[in-house]
């Protein structure tokens, strides 16, 4: 019910329950005085009686009653906004995003807590994003550094041994020793432009937990795939499953087959299930002709990342969906 319809109703209880409970209680009573009183009270007349202050009195009462009640409605819309105002200044600060809030009643409220849920979910999309790029760009920058300043102090190293063979020529080296130091601090100030070329990367493995990864996947598109009504469930059975292998990069690949469906499959539901040792993500949408010349750039960059990650990656799709399975060869548990 809308709140406008609801507050009409809720006037219009109170201005006709108010005349309504004066002759209900003034009624009752009168009877009640007539029928057990009144001759013990030497026919005293109702109005002349101890039941006229009584009745006033519960009259009086019944209206507190009748207040307090009104009154828990109009306090119940009021706790609304104030739990949908906190959560807005939660989200605007730099704290952590909160949870999205339950939608109870399909009225406005119910509307505007739907859109602050949505805007909870963008937000947390946005975020996620860019904390996965940034982490993914240090991380490559911080081994490309490295591996610039290992063959830098190599060279230093043998300049110091050949110091002795060029008496007399140290300006030589010396320049020779401020151009390592030059391309040194060169490595400290430029900016990774790109992170798209897979084969240029550089990948720490480590132990992942790959539901806490496909957690924070679901959790990252939600926003998008409910603005595309498509439904999004997770089904992790197993949530103890680790792969030696980079949390990062598996991102990545998931990223890949989100966006794929999200683009061109056309589906209304996206499975994510953790199951023996396997993760498989299905949709129920159009497929596609795994037999075409055109795979298209997302499949290409999913079985890139799935070999440099040693992950069994197998594909299926036809009229009814497209299915994806991922099986780590080694140390999967």
């Amino acid at each position: 019910m809308k709140l406008k319809k609801k507050y009409q109703l809720l006037l219009f209880s109170a201005i006709i329950s108010v005349p309504l409970l004066l002759l209900l209680i003034s009624v009752s009573m009168s009877v009640i005085y007539n029928i057990a009183f009144k001759a013990k009270n030497k026919h005293i007349p109702f109005h002349e009686s101890f039941a006229y202050p009584t009745m006033l009195v519960i009259f009086f009462v019944s209206l507190l009653l009748l207040a307090f009640l009104f009154s828990k409605s109009i306090n119940s819309l009021l706790n609304k906004v104030n739990i949908l105002n906190k959560t807005i200044r939660h989200l605007a600060s730099d704290k952590k995003i909160p949870n999205t809030l339950d939608v109870k009643r399909d009225d406005e409220v119910g509307e505007l807590i739907r859109s602050v849920n949505l805007l909870i979910e963008r937000t947390t999309y946005r975020e996620l994003e860019l904390k996965q790029q940034e982490e993914m760009k240090k991380e490559l920058l911080n081994k490309l550094r490295h591996d610039i300043n290992t063959p830098l102090t190599a060279m230093r190293l043998q300049l110091f041994y050949l110091e002795d063979q060029y008496n007399g020529q140290t300006q030589v080296l010396e320049s020779l020793y401020q151009q390592i130091q030059y391309i040194a601090e060169l490595t400290n100030e430029f900016k990774l432009q790109s992170t798209d070329a897979l084969e240029n990367s550089y990948i720490v493995n480590d132990d992942v937990n790959i539901h806490n990864v496909l957690e924070t996947m679901v959790k990252k598109w939600s926003y998008l795939y409910s603005m595309h009504d498509i439904e999004l469930v997770y089904n992790p059975i197993c949530k103890d499953l680790i792969w030696t292998s980079n949390d990062l990069w598996l991102q990545r690949l998931f990223d890949n087959i989100f966006q794929n469906t999200l683009q061109h499959s056309k589906a209304k539901k996206l499975v994510i299930t953790i199951e023996n040792s396997v993760v498989s993500i299905r949709d129920n949408g159009i497929g596609f002709d795994m037999n075409g010349q055109s795979t298209g750039l997302g499949l290409k960059i999913i079985e890139d990342i799935s070999r440099m990650l040693n992950i069994k990656y197998t594909l299926q799709s036809n009229k009814g969906g497209t299915i994806y399975c991922f099986t780590a060869i080694e140390n999967n548990t």
